[in-house]
């Protein structure tokens, strides 16, 4: 650009700072259990403020990835909502699990710092439709995206799309125990986004369910699904990462065609109402990087956690973990390409 001033020629220089958003090399996920923040139902059993800043403490093991997930094992509820699963005198017998947590406490999810959480398990219909309807509106309210029963969301990292999709066994959910259908679901999100991640809520429950094998789970009398057969049916069909929850205890890690499958990362923050005696105390981080082209892994790493003050996490100095990690993984995949180091690292085998 230039200008006359009193007869002489100036030149000016303009730069124009201009915001192109990018595609990614890599997509960074960090990725927990199940998440259940106290309940009114069967019992009142809430966290006090004492509990509630512990838990905030989880920030900095969850803060900057780009996608921060856990499964929400349960439903926000208000004073009127009122629960839909146990009858009154299975509630006054404790032989009830039913789970709804006073709305204000999603602030504490935000504080953590998610930023997608599956409801779709089998506690997210405990307060009825009018408890889920009202979880998915206050999760959106929050800019928390809430992936649905039989859905999926899209989320936007710089100009990636990236698809998460829920699957599992209870009314109106994607079935995961029907293959086909699953095949379907994901080859044509597959078709649509470049990356496709898969959470999946199986299995049987406890401390005798830490083996996945390649079979049909039965629990309850529910079909729970076969794991291994859904896991590599989905990434046969286009899956990139599948992430699961349910058995509320740590299961293997294993890498089929590049891509990772955790098969329970275990309870995370189960306040109150829970078991939390043994592997079910025991839980971790997950934080994973994928390529954001092809959405194989590149690495992960696991931060071990332990749940105390009643069901509050904290980081695992022990890094139990770790070792159930390592122990598992050799155990149920000993010719998995992973390797898992002493400190957590989740890598290729050299």
């Amino acid at each position: 650009m230039k200008r006359t001033i009193n007869g002489i020629v100036v030149f000016f220089a303009i730069t124009v700072f201009i915001s192109i958003p990018v595609f990614a090399k890599e997509i960074t996920i960090t990725a927990v259990g199940d998440i259940m923040i106290g309940s009114l139902t069967p019992r009142p059993v809430l966290p006090d403020e004492t509990h509630l800043n512990q838990a905030r403490k989880m920030h900095k093991y969850l803060s900057g990835a780009d996608i921060v997930f856990g499964n929400l094992e349960g439903v926000f509820v208000e004073e009127d909502t009122l629960p839909q699963k146990c009858s009154e005198a299975s509630r006054a017998a404790k032989k009830c699990y039913e789970f709804g947590m006073p709305v204000p406490f999603a602030d504490l999810l935000l504080d953590m710092g998610f930023t997608v959480l599956s409801i779709d398990n089998n506690h997210t219909a405990d307060y009825g439709e009018e408890g889920y309807m009202l979880t998915q509106d206050i999760l959106t309210e929050k800019d928390i995206h809430a992936v649905p029963k039989g859905g999926n969301v899209i989320v936007r990292v710089g100009k990636n799309r990236i698809a998460l999709v829920a699957f599992g066994f209870t009314k109106n959910s994607y079935q995961l125990s029907n293959i086909e259908h699953t095949q379907r679901i994901i080859s044509n999100l597959s078709k649509r986004y470049p990356i496709v991640i898969v959470s999946v809520h199986g299995g049987k429950e406890g401390a005798d369910a830490q083996h996945v094998k390649d079979e049909t789970e039965v629990f309850y009398g529910e079909n729970r699904g076969n794991l291994i057969a859904f896991a590599h049916a989905a990434i046969d069909s286009g899956a990139d990462l599948i992430i699961g929850h349910g058995p509320h205890v740590l299961r293997a890690l294993e890498c089929y065609k590049n891509r990772l499958i955790a098969y329970s990362l275990g309870n995370f923050y189960t306040f109150g109402q829970f078991r939390l005696s043994g592997p079910a105390g025991i839980g971790a981080v997950l934080n994973i990087s994928i390529s954001a082209q092809e959405g194989q892994l590149v690495q992960a790493k696991i931060i071990p956690t332990i749940q105390i003050m009643g069901g509050v996490p904290t980081f695992d100095r022990q890094q139990e973990a770790i070792r159930i990690f390592q122990r598992l993984t050799q155990e149920d995949f000993p010719n998995t390409p992973l390797q898992i180091s002493d400190d957590g690292t989740v890598s290729f085998k050299k």
